[in-house]
């Protein structure tokens, strides 16, 4: 589309180097979790619960400090304490017997007795991970994005007009409460967006230098009219956006909360002004990298908190959606050496040839921070179960990682749970028995010695697939329930559609689509043991099933020849119809599952494939598995065919993958790729790109780093403390992996060959 480039300028320079620096030199006196847990307990103590929240939250907001910094253009800033406990969970983790984790474990004590028998008190523990196969966190809260076009184009007193009047025909009090709350907040922010004035004028009223005076002027005058009103070009909708954003993230500082479709949001407010050359490619691009600066500032050190953008792809009506914008928000990330925003890719057959090339050109050489995500498979999976329409599904984001959603419909329930598949296949192998830590994991039962056939063996396990996912899915109502009442976000909810007609938070009832997602992890790993139970045992009888137990359990320690046979025998991601058609019946079995499940508030429950940085975790809580697989080994990544079984090329594996229905994962599905980065080139992988694309592969994403560079980074980690690698979920710098995902990423199978 656009021949022009971006250059980091020298002010852009210093502030990057602020943004790494900030988290270290930034003095606390009396944090924002104390102020709002102050105010709870004190003044506000008597109002009712919603109000209560809401002011003391109002509270905290209005009198956290103002971080302004004399070259920017753009402001608003706090910063986040996020290792420290200062900001997640850390105030409602204060409230005791109001705490909702206190007022969560209550409820499901009483009504879910369940849990306690599939999943331990804390799954970071290596012994108690080992023994589950559900990890046992309430929730992951976050991994949504709000529609923030709303304050873009009515301003936040236009907002609260509506409210307003919402409040005045409110018919209970629970309406009434929820009005008055947002208000409550919605007031909060611009009241601290005035302390940001207040302290730009004095700055103004104290410069000698008049070109300094000009620019606080500007900055004056822009934050004087947004947020409260509505943005009327390119700086003030950043301005607005960035603003609202801090907000939203101050009342709800979790993972995954994105941006989302942040190009097509803003475009609108470019357009005229780039196409009439009142601002440049680079006048506009620079606005860009300063708010992605911003952006990254608050939580810098944290790789993991993911705030992803999906830029280009294609609009409602199908068509190219691209704009010179999307061109810039690509650039921009590239040329900033940071993981904060997380820019990902939306690609479909109307997107023009040269933004194809451009999107492979980021995923080669924009240091594994890219990902793919194909508009043709994940738009009509979205559609899949007839409740949303086109128009909806094609605002679609990434809520964190890649759990795709549509902007601004659904609660933060989306991305909830996960569920390591090959430990529950395990345990219905073993009767219950724990190959890891050689206990009996639950109450002993059938084996595989007392399986007359293999469908029965493959009932029993899908049996204790559904007990385990109904079980989550019923902890998720409650938490659901849980979450409104204690752990209300109403300056989020004030941008999510449909709780301003409903006059409900977005968790209580408020959100279009109610929906929870969780991941069902490694079942490719589960596929190929349950394929290689039924060719070994009952098919080909290579081995007893007390023989093939015998072995698991000894990790295939004197059982070699049988290991070797396990080994050869096929597997999902070579290309072979029968193991292929186990993953399929699998992936179908799970979907069945999640589809028979309609959530507390008429939602649904979506799949969402992907394995975070738990191959490694999840990976050593499993014994030895029928396909070969040794004890301890990380299971594979979201969709991807484990490494033993890409022997047979690149084009093997993603043929297979391609005969999954891409339907069924209704929530995004994953892949990964690494490749040779002595063998890939732009050719080879936009022709990898483009077959993936053609099978209805969902998302698609890789490293591209050497084998030896990483090597040596994990040898000397001082010296490379910007290397940025591609985990599960998103883009970290290595040095802030633990060990043992840094290993995983450096063992997985580098594709050198189609």
């Amino acid at each position: 589309m656009s021949a022009a480039t971006f250059q980091v300028t020298k002010r852009l320079e210093q502030q990057l180097q602020r943004a790494a620096e900030l988290h270290r030199t930034h003095a606390r006196t009396v944090t924002g979790v104390a102020r709002q847990l102050a105010a709870f307990t004190g003044r506000f103590a008597s109002l009712p619960l919603p109000l209560r929240f809401a002011e003391s939250f109002a509270a905290a907001l209005t009198n956290e400090p103002v971080l302004l910094f004399p070259d920017e253009k753009l402001h608003g800033l706090f910063i986040d304490d996020l290792l420290g406990g200062d900001r997640e969970g850390g105030f409602y983790g204060k409230l005791g017997e109001l705490s909702w984790q206190n007022v969560l474990d209550a409820r499901l004590r009483r009504d879910l007795p369940e849990l306690a028998v599939l999943a331990p008190v804390d799954w970071a523990d290596p012994v108690q991970t080992g023994e589950s196969f559900i990890m046992s966190r309430a929730a992951f809260p976050g991994h949504i994005a709000w529609d923030y076009s709303l304050i873009l184009s009515l301003g936040v007193e236009g907002l609260a007009a509506r409210y307003d009047e919402a409040l005045r025909r409110a018919r209970d009090d629970e309406q009434r409460h929820f009005y008055q709350a947002v208000l409550i907040c919605l007031r909060a922010m611009l009241d601290w967006n005035q302390k940001h004035v207040a302290e730009l004028s004095r700055w103004c009223a104290a410069a000698e230098d008049p070109a300094r005076r000009q620019h606080l002027a500007e900055c004056i005058a822009i934050m004087q009219r947004v947020p409260a009103q509505p943005a009327r070009n390119f700086r003030e909708a950043l301005q607005s956006y960035l603003f609202q954003h801090v907000c939203v993230m101050y009342e709800a500082p979790f993972g995954g909360n994105s941006p989302g479709r942040l190009d097509a949001v803003l475009w609108p407010y470019l357009k005229e002004e780039y196409e009439t050359g009142k601002l440049t490619y680079q006048d506009a691009a620079e606005l860009v990298a300063e708010l992605f600066i911003k952006m990254d500032q608050r939580i810098h050190p944290y790789d993991g908190y993911v705030e992803a953008i999906a830029v280009g792809g294609t609009g409602p009506d199908g068509t190219d959606a691209v704009t010179p914008l999307t061109y810039m928000m690509i650039d921009a990330v590239e040329q900033l050496d940071l993981t904060h925003p997380a820019i990902y890719t939306r690609l479909g057959k109307a997107n023009a040839e040269s933004y194809r090339d451009r999107c492979v050109d980021y995923l080669l050489k924009g240091r594994n921070r890219a990902q793919i995500l194909n508009d043709d498979a994940i738009i009509p999976a979205m559609l899949r179960d007839g409740r949303m329409t086109r128009d909806e599904a094609a605002t679609y984001m990434c809520g964190g990682c890649m759990e795709v959603s549509p902007q601004g419909l659904g609660g933060d329930l989306l991305y909830s749970f996960v569920v390591n598949v090959p430990k529950v296949l395990e345990l219905s192998l073993t009767g219950g028995y724990c190959l890891v830590t050689r206990k009996q994991r639950l109450p002993p039962g059938p084996d595989l010695t007392g399986y007359a056939t293999f469908d029965d063996c493959y009932a029993a396990f899908a049996a204790s697939l559904k007990q385990v996912f109904q079980v989550k899915f019923r902890q998720l109502d409650l938490t659901a329930e849980t979450w409104a009442e204690y752990r209300p976000l109403f300056l989020q909810s004030s941008m999510i559609h449909d709780c301003l007609e409903t006059g409900r938070e977005q968790n209580g009832g408020g959100a279009r689509y109610p929906d929870y997602g969780g991941s069902p992890m490694g079942m490719q790993n589960a596929a190929d043991a349950l394929y290689a139970v039924k060719r070994a045992v009952f098919e080909d009888r290579l081995c007893t099933a007390a023989e093939l137990l015998a072995a698991l359990k000894a990790d295939f320690a004197g059982y070699e020849s049988l290991h070797a046979q396990l080994l050869a025998l096929p597997k999902y991601g070579q290309d072979d119809e029968s193991a292929d058609a186990m993953m399929r019946q699998l992936t179908q079995s799970v979907s069945d599952i999640f589809d028979a499940h309609t959530t507390r508030r008429g939602g649904r429950v979506k799949q969402i494939i992907l394995t975070f940085i738990w191959a490694a975790q999840m990976g050593a809580s499993i014994g030895a598995l029928p396909d070969g697989r040794r004890a301890g080994t990380p299971i594979a990544h979201g969709l991807t065919p484990q490494g033993a079984a890409m022997t047979k090329g690149l084009t093997s594996a993603i043929t297979s993958y391609g005969k999954l229905d891409s339907t069924l994962f209704t929530g995004g599905a994953s892949t990964m790729w690494d490749m040779d980065s002595r063998w890939i080139d732009h050719g080879l992988l936009k022709a990898v790109v483009t077959a993936f694309c053609a099978l209805d592969g969902q998302i698609f994403q890789g490293n591209m780093t050497s084998v030896a560079e990483l090597e040596e980074a994990i040898r000397d980690p001082a010296r490379h403390p910007h290397l940025i690698v591609r985990v599960g979920g998103y883009s970290s710098r290595l040095a802030n992996l633990p060990k043992a995902v840094q290993l995983e990423v450096l063992n997985r199978y580098r594709h050198h060959g189609t």
